[in-house]
C-alpha cells in the first residue's frame, strides 16, 4: 500500500470551484450531466495527495464533443482511456493547481464507485479519520509513492518551433483529419512497411503519438509540421539510449509539398532538438530518391547499401543507410 498524503488544505473548495468555472466556460456548447470534485481531496477534512480530480460525466453520444471541446478551446491533450474503459484522461496545460480531469460515461464504473466513496466518507466521521490517519502515518514512513496520472513529472514535451516557413509543433488530437489525409496516399506510403492507412489506423496513430508525448523518458519523438497554417507532414525520431546513443529519424510529406526544400528545412530544426553525442540514421529504399538525397543535403553519409535486406509488401526491397554523428 502507498500514499502521499498532507493534511487537509482548506482551500481545496475553491480551487475546485475555478477549475469548474473553465472547464463550464470551455464545454459551454457540450451537453454534460455533471462536473464533480472526487477522490480525496474532495472529502472535507480529509488528509489528501494534493492533487485535484475532476470528472466530466457526458452521455456516450457526448464523450466526443466534450473530448473535442477541452482539446479545441482549452489545449488540453487526450490521453485517452488509458485502461479504464468509460473514462478519459485529459491532460490540462495549465499545471497549477495540479489536477486531473477526466471526461467519463454517465453510469461507467469510475461514476458509479467514485462519487459513492467520496459521499461515504463525507458522511462517516470515523471512517473518515482512520483513513487519514493511515495516509499520514504511510507518508511518514516514507512509503509514499503516486501513480502515472498522479503528479506532474517533468515532461520531455517540447514548444513549438517556428522556421523561416513552418512551425513544427507537438501532435494533438485534432490531426487526426490530416494525418489520414497524408497517410491515405499510395503515393506517400510507397516505401513505407505499412499499405495506405484507414480512417480507424489514422485515429490510433494519432492517439498513440499524443500519449507518447508525455512519456518520461521519452524515446519516440513525433512532430506535426505546419505550413501557413496547414498540416503538410511529420518528422520523427526514435531514440535507443544504450550503449552508443543512436536515433532513427524519418519525415513524410504532402505530394504538394516535396521538392520545395521544406523536409530539409523542418529537419534541420528538428534534429537539434534530440540532443547531442548521438549517432543518427536514415534508412530507406535505394529508389526513393527523395529520401537519401535530403539525407546528403543534411549531412549524412552514405553507411551501408544491403540487397534484398527484408520483404515489403510482396517483395523483396534493398536497404540504403546513411549515417551522421552530432
Amino acid at each position: 500500500m502507498s500514499s502521499n498524503a498532507y493534511p487537509y488544505d482548506q482551500s481545496l473548495p475553491a480551487q475546485f470551484l475555478g477549475i469548474k468555472l473553465r472547464l463550464e466556460a470551455l464545454l459551454s456548447d457540450v451537453a454534460y450531466k455533471s462536473i464533480e470534485q472526487i477522490r480525496d481531496t474532495s472529502v472535507p477534512g480529509l488528509a489528501a495527495k494534493p492533487i485535484i480530480d475532476v470528472t466530466i460525466v457526458v452521455a456516450p453520444e457526448n464523450v466526443r464533443h466534450a473530448i473535442d471541446a477541452l482539446v479545441s478551446k482549452g489545449n488540453f491533450v487526450n490521453m485517452g482511456e488509458l485502461g479504464a474503459r468509460g473514462r478519459w484522461y485529459l491532460k490540462d496545460p495549465e499545471l497549477q493547481p495540479e489536477k486531473n480531469v477526466y471526461v467519463c460515461v454517465d453510469g461507467s464504473l469510475p461514476t458509479r464507485y467514485q462519487p459513492g466513496s467520496r459521499d461515504t466518507q463525507t458522511q462517516d466521521d470515523a471512517l473518515r479519520g482512520g483513513y487519514a490517519a493511515v495516509e499520514l502515518e504511510l507518508t511518514a514512513k516514507g512509503t509514499n509513492s503516486m501513480g502515472p496520472l498522479e503528479g506532474s513529472r517533468k515532461s520531455e514535451r517540447v514548444s513549438a518551433i517556428k522556421t523561416e516557413r513552418l512551425l513544427l509543433r507537438e501532435f494533438v488530437e485534432a490531426d487526426e483529419d490530416p494525418f489520414f489525409e497524408l497517410e491515405s496516399q499510395e503515393g506517400v506510403v510507397r516505401y513505407q512497411m505499412w499499405p495506405p492507412r484507414t480512417r480507424a489506423q489514422a485515429h490510433d496513430e494519432v492517439t498513440k503519438t499524443v500519449r507518447n508525448s508525455w512519456a518520461v523518458p521519452r524515446t519516440h519523438v513525433e512532430l506535426a509540421v505546419e505550413h501557413e497554417g496547414k498540416f503538410i507532414g511529420r518528422v520523427g525520431a526514435n531514440v535507443r539510449r544504450e550503449g552508443v546513443a543512436h536515433v532513427d529519424l524519418w519525415f513524410s510529406f504532402l505530394p504538394a509539398y516535396q521538392g520545395k526544400g521544406l523536409a530539409a528545412e523542418a529537419m534541420s530544426a528538428f534534429i537539434p532538438l534530440l540532443g547531442s553525442a548521438l549517432e543518427l540514421e536514415i534508412e530507406c529504399d535505394p529508389r526513393n530518391t527523395g529520401s537519401w538525397k535530403l539525407a546528403e543535403r543534411l549531412g549524412f553519409e552514405k553507411f551501408e547499401l544491403t540487397a534484398k535486406a527484408f520483404e515489403c509488401k510482396g517483395e523483396w526491397v534493398d536497404s540504403l543507410v546513411y549515417r551522421k554523428r552530432i
